[in-house]
């Protein structure tokens, strides 16, 4: 797909206006199972995230002939296979396409799934003891020959699969029975059950996928969610159907649909007419709007992670520490989080949200200081080399509008800025093949309430985004992967983010509200990790 070089001029500041909204607020939150070890598996006590229990206005029943649930989002998928893509365009699909072993309920605390129970035999082993009767979409039985082929693909070294640091822990996936699987671990790893409830532990049917290879798999894809792949037209529509035979229970709607519109005027437009149940990435000047339509709401929740710039630290000058330190100093994350989100975020100060282990409120929020960021630019011997920003339009909400912000103060501290805009699905590939020329928008989601689940999952040399290396953090967080001792693991992650703020492999820009436009004749909530849920626990007909 072409590339477009967009030119532009520095925003005005003072644009923004303030929407007084009603939004959920997270409490500290804990991956849960057995019960923990203090420290090891991310705090001792659950606190789960406070939830809306509600929707913000009256709901009303839909015309008794509407089947059909349209829910439009800021841009394509990219791929249908659960393994190859974290984005949020493609996880809205695949989370529903394909169920896990365990999942998180909306208050993020963990559930049974395909699994019905699990157990930790000793330091080494966890047991799970998988649900009887669940076929996968095909009609093929789900047994425990998937789940060691679906979690041994992760760690295969196959290219292209963005989940390959999630399961390296795992040193053998045992069958037990054809409804028991065991996990021997290499070291202790008490966050497993976390990892098997997020990317890459959707459940793949082994005998289909080696039938067909993972092209074929990604044209025709089978999964045991509560809906089954149909048809997808490149650009316009991905036509899901209702799995009846679901073991969770069918959902309220005969077919899913998932359209991208990536002009939020004209999503907003749509939700109007009824043309659309759902839309996403609802920028917060547009809040107010839907919040006005007659027949739709909008809901909220505070995002569960990062929006962050992506850096590819292996190119020059963006492997020079204090010219990176110069360009965070020169972003203005306030003007950012007042008038571009009207106040709908928060300046984060590390690459971890609170609530997560380890977390660390003594440290401030980055700070915006043009004086200091020239004094570092010259220090950096900046020679006027040209920092290359591959911006999307629809990736994550406001991405293009703050990427112009960014490069305006870039400009104006005497950095050379190249504006790329490119397609999400161009971002995707990047991603995948870890080409990025410079910088990207990307949103961190914190899988596991452990710095392990975001920052090591990505950052790690085997990770997703592995442009940053350094012996020392290579070293802490490797440990603290696998460590029971919750002094050494705060210890050893409150290290690496003295290291991140130091080397910044990402520049964090804020904590968002996430918002999205719900139609009234439909009950439906968002998760704080963008685990966009359509079964029957969080999806229900207006009025019924």
């Amino acid at each position: 797909m072409p590339i477009q070089t967009i030119h532009h001029q520095r925003p005005l500041r003072g644009f923004g206006v303030l929407i007084a909204l009603v939004v959920a607020a997270v409490a500290p939150l804990v991956a849960i199972g057995q019960e923990a070890t203090p420290g090891a598996g991310g705090g001792a006590t659950p606190v789960p995230v406070a939830i809306a229990t509600e929707p913000s206005e009256p709901l009303v029943a839909p015309p008794a002939d509407k089947t059909e649930l349209v829910i439009a989002q800021a841009a394509d998928v990219s791929t249908l296979d659960p393994q190859k893509s974290t984005q949020g365009n493609d996880i809205t699909v695949t989370f529903n396409l394909y169920d896990n072993l365990l999942a998180r309920a909306r208050d993020l605390t963990l559930q049974p799934m395909l699994a019905s129970e699990y157990r930790q035999v000793d330091d080494l082993t966890w047991e799970f003891t998988l649900r009887e009767g669940v076929t996968f979409h095909n009609g093929e039985a789900f047994g425990a020959d998937d789940v060691e082929f679906t979690i041994e693909r992760t760690y295969s070294g196959e290219e292209g699969l963005t989940v390959a640091s999630n399961f390296t822990t795992v040193a053998d996936v045992v069958v037990v029975d054809d409804l028991t699987v065991q996990f021997k671990t290499k070291a202790p790893d008490p966050l497993l059950p976390g990892r098997l409830a997020f990317y890459g532990g959707q459940m793949l049917p082994k005998d289909y996928f080696t039938e067909v290879g993972p092209d074929g798999f990604n044209s025709a894809p089978v999964g045991t969610g509560p809906v089954t792949f149909t048809e997808y037209v490149v650009g316009d529509r991905l036509t899901l159907t209702r799995n009846d035979a679901y073991w969770g229970g069918p959902i309220a709607f005969q077919t899913v649909v998932f359209r991208p519109i990536p002009e939020i005027a004209t999503r907003v437009a749509a939700l109007e007419a009824g043309e659309v149940d759902i839309i996403t990435k609802v920028p917060p000047d547009q809040v107010q709007q839907v919040a006005d339509l007659e027949n739709a709401r909008v809901e909220q929740v505070l995002y569960n992670g990062l929006y962050v710039l992506g850096v590819n630290s292996t190119v020059a000058p963006l492997d020079n520490p204090l010219l990176k330190q110069a360009l965070s100093l020169a972003i203005d994350r306030e003007a950012i989080v007042d008038e571009l989100w009207s106040g709908q975020g928060e300046i984060p100060s590390q690459p971890a949200v609170q609530g997560d282990f380890a977390y660390d409120p003594s440290l401030p929020p980055y700070e915006y200081d043009p004086e200091r960021a020239a004094q570092l630019l010259e220090e950096s011997g900046y020679a006027g080399e040209t920092i290359v920003i591959e911006t999307t339009n629809g990736y994550v909400a406001n991405d293009q509008a703050m990427a112009e912000v960014i490069a305006a103060g870039w400009e104006e501290l005497g950095v050379t800025v190249q504006l790329d805009l490119i397609e999400t699905a161009v971002r995707a590939e990047k991603n995948r093949t870890q080409s990025f020329l410079g910088m990207w928008w990307s949103d961190p989601t914190s899988a596991l309430n452990d710095p392990d689940g975001m920052m090591w999952r990505l950052l790690a040399p085997e990770g997703a985004q592995p442009y940053f290396r350094d012996e020392e953090f290579d070293r802490l967080g490797a440990e603290a992967r696998i460590s029971l001792d919750p002094a050494l693991r705060e210890a050893n992650y409150r290290r690496m983010f003295e290291i991140f703020n130091e080397n910044f492999p990402w520049l964090p820009i804020l904590q968002p509200q996430e918002s999205y436009g719900v139609a009234n004749t439909v009950s439906w909530y968002p998760y704080a990790n963008q685990y966009f849920n359509l079964r029957v626990e969080n999806l229900a007909l207006g009025g019924s």
